[in-house]
């Protein structure tokens, strides 16, 4: 077994890679079919190369969700590429697990950000989850090094030099132009990664229905601050933003650090019912935190949040609504839901 082929082991099960599609399968098949190599796939390992032009990827339920054949097809060719025409010939690349072929393997990693970088690919065409750390910590010009990765760059700069002048570029460059344009075009409407394959913008918190004259559909996570989503549809597949509906019992987010107070009016009744929670600042009233917590907020164990006062609760946590524009801001303070970019223009967007 190589220093890049892995026994095949429990797997989590993240973010559905936007490379997991048939036709970029497809591509991959092509380009290494085309530069030689013949594919097919195993439940005994995420990838490995037998030496005599066969590479065999990991099946598709053995892989984590968010690696996919494409992904690992490439780094196998830019094993191929790093190590040379020799390796060919040899199982796994002449390759083992061994502390010295760590420095072959991070040579790799810099080809592979190299010639995906060119078509914007970088990011999703990241090694598997054992190398990911040192992927990402890559500089903008992964053939730079310090002194201390010097050797590893030096060999990557080598195969890079060795790949421009190969038959093998054009292959290879042509599949990851294509992949390119798949993953546009596989695009959430709205521009977003693509998300759940179970799901649905229909299934998500941040679907509501809104806007100006009639209401439609829309969607929360593409909204900029205080102005309406851009259009979607019920029926459009889930964004990597997809999120279940919001339980505030799990969630709290409001009545934690979100906000640092809840002002009353003197005349909501809670003033009069829940004396011990008032805090009065000249003519205003508060609800009093403790810490950085609504002081009515309990927190049971396993991180259940409920109200103490929900019966009696001010007007504004009465009109505080759960999956509404200020929800979804108090989730991404707080770090429960992430805050996308922007849609896509040309998307489904619009008034």
């Amino acid at each position: 077994m190589s220093f890049f082929t892995h026994s095949i082991a429990a797997m989590n099960r993240a973010a559905r890679s936007p490379l997991a599609t048939p036709a970029i399968d497809d591509i991959w098949r092509r380009a290494a079919g085309r530069v030689g190599f013949a594919l097919a796939r195993t439940a005994e390992a995420y990838a490995t190369s037998d030496g005599r032009g066969g590479i065999a990827i990991g099946a598709t339920e053995t892989l984590d969700d968010d690696d996919a054949f494409a992904q690992l097809v490439f780094h196998e060719l830019c094993h191929a590429i790093t190590e040379g025409e020799g390796a060919l010939r040899k199982p796994d690349w002449g390759l083992d697990n061994l502390p010295a072929h760590a420095v072959r393997e991070h040579a790799c990693l810099r080809v592979q950000a190299r010639l995906s970088d060119r078509f914007g690919l970088r990011a999703v065409m990241a090694p598997t989850t054992p190398y990911r750390d040192y992927y990402a910590a890559l500089p903008q010009d992964p053939l730079q090094a310090a002194a201390d990765e010097a050797e590893a760059a030096a060999r990557a700069v080598a195969a890079c030099a060795r790949f421009e002048a190969s038959a093998w570029r054009a292959p290879i460059e042509e599949a990851l132009a294509e992949t390119a344009a798949a993953i546009a075009a596989a695009a959430h409407p709205l521009g977003f990664a693509l998300g759940p394959t179970a799901e649905s913008c229909g299934t998500c918190a941040w679907l509501y229905e809104g806007g100006r004259g009639a209401a439609v559909a829309r969607c929360r996570q593409s909204a900029p601050a205080n102005a309406e989503g851009a259009r979607t549809a019920r029926n459009h597949p889930a964004c990597a933003h997809w999120e279940p509906v919001v339980d505030c019992r799990t969630c709290g987010a409001c009545c934690r650090e979100a906000y640092h107070s809840v002002t009353v009016s003197v005349r909501d009744p809670v003033v009069w019912q829940e004396p011990d929670l008032i805090v009065r600042h000249g003519a205003r009233f508060e609800i009093r935190r403790e810490g950085s917590r609504c002081a009515a907020l309990k927190v049971e164990p396993g991180s259940s949040y409920t109200c103490a006062i929900y019966e009696n609760r001010p007007r504004p946590c009465r009109e505080f609504a759960a999956g509404g524009r200020h929800c979804l801001d108090a989730r991404r303070r707080v770090g429960l839901s992430a805050k996308p970019g922007p849609a896509r223009a040309g998307g489904a967007g619009g008034a």
